[in-house]
């Protein structure tokens, strides 16, 4: 026993004491799990939908530029008079250097007729871009093609291997083409809106060429975005050695639907070396703060378990007869004031039997009895079995036991009164039925009622404490439940306490035996309880008054006792 309540609290302590420690366990996992959604993910989705944004705004912006400055051009009949006549030609350039400066990005526009020459535009000469002049293929043949709208598309810039972003329309005139129109954007204007600090980014056309980069060089090959960044809508991909956190988001063309691809970059290989020099310090802490916690969970559990040890032993030489060695008080322990009151206890259990020796044999048998009834060690015994596990499972709750039994401990070793108010003694009964109530836990139902004229009235001290104990040894129904009630009655000029359970009946032998001892008025059993309150109800107040025990035909078992109704306290 003593070696199981140590094991047992051991295992309590060490849960309680490992816990912060598989905290602080949660808690990093969860720092580092918060670090990589915010810092990461959180960041490269919210940077990616900005560079999404933005491509999507400039294309719609040099679109809706585009279409305006093609309406305006072909207001003349002739898209030569654009370039011959100064009055014009002031005007549309104007307008056109208007267009181009509003964002200062290095924007240039050109107006071509059908030979490719040109005849307005921010330089005389045809664009690199475009040369050399193929109006069959290309953007000139998607404009054709598509007369009556923008195009847009990335084209590569001469030998450099730069791409910029042309915003092109077919001009008619007379709805023939005469000449085409468009702006050339800069691909170092659009690197320079979609750079992050942060991650790095690649804009691909529907082939998976890499038309726009910023910072991500290692991401294309042959001018293509390299597998495995390609494949990776929303992941973790390995470069040589190198881990990055890839996510994409398509990006439509304003007017003539191409798909374009933005690719966000998270260069994450330090965060994640940096995660893992965490988790192994986290680890450490773990692994050495566990034999550390063992080793003190060790020796507070054996300090724990030796008061509750001493004491259960003490209890059980008081069931063998044994008064006389006094517990060892253990000063701030939640069980000191138990190992004082069992000091007290055996104390005033010893001084009343040298007081009550000379007193007649009658008052001797029924006064030790009711000492016997009242301080059962069998109970005592079984409440600091469940006070010992109690300890570990709800502190509190032990210690409410605690009080409970000192509370009984102290009404039952004060020998000076025999009668008390009936109040009083249904304090000690709630003390003890609380004790009742933690170890049968919700298999126990108490109920009570007391007549509001039987309160003031004085009745023998311990009257229902062994009538209940009855009560709840016998009264377990088949379901397992105890369902107990206690009533008090006045009626006329005696007091009726009924007490009564619904569990399954004593069994006839039991029965039988019972009423023979309420019968024949000796008793040498182990029925003592029934029979002692029986037996002083007699000899304090007559024959006529007693105790009778029924078994109703609806179950259970029902004592009824009856006493004259005195509202006078008599020693």
């Amino acid at each position: 026993m003593q070696h199981t309540f140590q094991e047992e609290v051991r295992r309590a302590l060490t849960k309680y004491a490992l816990m912060p420690v598989l905290i602080l366990a949660v808690l990093g996992s969860l720092l580092m799990l918060f670090s990589w959604k915010h810092y990461v993910t959180g960041t490269n989705h919210e940077q990616r939908a900005v560079v999404a944004e933005v491509m999507q705004g400039i294309f719609a912006d040099y679109w809706q530029r585009t279409e305006r400055a093609v309406a305006t051009l072909e207001t003349s009949a002739d898209l030569t008079q654009w370039q011959t006549d100064p009055q014009k030609r002031a005007e549309i350039y104007s307008y056109l250097y208007h267009e181009v400066n509003i964002t200062h990005d290095g924007t240039q526009f050109y107006l071509l007729d059908r030979e490719g020459h040109v005849l307005l535009g921010s330089s005389e000469l045809l664009p690199d871009v475009l040369q050399p002049f193929y109006p069959a293929g290309g953007i000139l043949q998607r404009m054709e093609k598509q007369a009556e709208a923008p195009v847009i598309e990335f084209v590569t810039r001469g030998d450099t291997g730069g791409h910029d972003l042309l915003v092109g329309q077919a001009v008619k005139q007379g709805g023939q083409i005469a000449g085409w129109f468009f702006f050339r954007i800069p691909g170092e204007y659009l690197q320079r809106n979609i750079t992050s600090d942060r991650l790095d980014f690649v804009v691909a056309d529907p082939f998976d060429n890499a038309q726009i980069t910023a910072g991500a060089s290692y991401a294309v090959q042959m001018n293509k975005v390299a597998e495995p960044f390609r494949s990776s809508s929303d992941g973790l991909v390995q470069v040589k050695g190198r881990e990055y956190y890839v996510t994409s988001q398509q990006v439509i063309s304003h007017g003539d639907g191409r798909r374009y691809t933005v690719y966000a970059v998270s260069p994450v290989t330090d965060l994640l070396l940096r995660y893992l020099l965490g988790a192994g310090i986290l680890l450490g802490v773990v692994l050495i703060m566990i034999p550390i916690i063992l080793v003190s969970v060790g020796r507070e559990s054996r300090a724990r378990s030796k008061a509750v040890d001493d004491l259960v032993a003490a209890f059980a030489r008081v069931k063998a007869g044994h008064l006389g060695q006094q517990l060892e008080v253990h000063a701030g322990s939640e069980l000191a004031i138990i190992e004082e009151e069992y000091n007290r206890m055996t104390e005033s259990l010893q001084e009343l039997m040298r007081q009550k020796e000379a007193e007649t044999r009658a008052s001797v048998i029924s006064e030790v009895r009711q000492l016997e009834s009242q301080f059962n060690p069998h109970f005592l015994f079984n409440t600091l079995e469940n006070i010992k596990f109690m300890v570990k499972l709800d502190a509190e709750a032990a210690m409410k036991m605690i009080q409970a039994l000192s509370a009984l401990l102290r009404y039952s070793i004060n020998g000076e009164v025999r009668r008390v108010q009936l109040e009083k003694d249904l304090e000690y009964l709630h003390s003890y039925m609380k004790i009742q109530q933690y170890r049968f836990g919700g298999r126990l139902h108490y109920t009570e009622y007391i007549d509001e004229r039987a309160h003031g009235c004085h009745i023998p001290k311990l009257l229902f404490q062994p009538v209940l104990e009855n009560a709840i040894k016998y009264g377990e129904a088949a379901d397992g439940t105890i369902d107990v009630r206690l009533s008090v009655n006045a009626i006329g000029d005696d007091l009726m306490v009924i007490i009564e359970d619904k569990g399954q009946g004593m069994t006839a032998e039991v029965f039988a035996h019972l009423q023979r001892l309420l019968r024949e008025g000796e008793n040498n059993s182990i029925h003592k309880g029934i029979y002692n309150v029986h037996r002083r109800i007699q000899l304090m107040f007559g024959m006529a008054y007693g105790l009778k025990l029924l078994q109703p035909a609806s179950g259970g078992t029902r004592v009824e006792m009856r006493l004259p109704r005195q509202e006078e306290e008599v020693c």
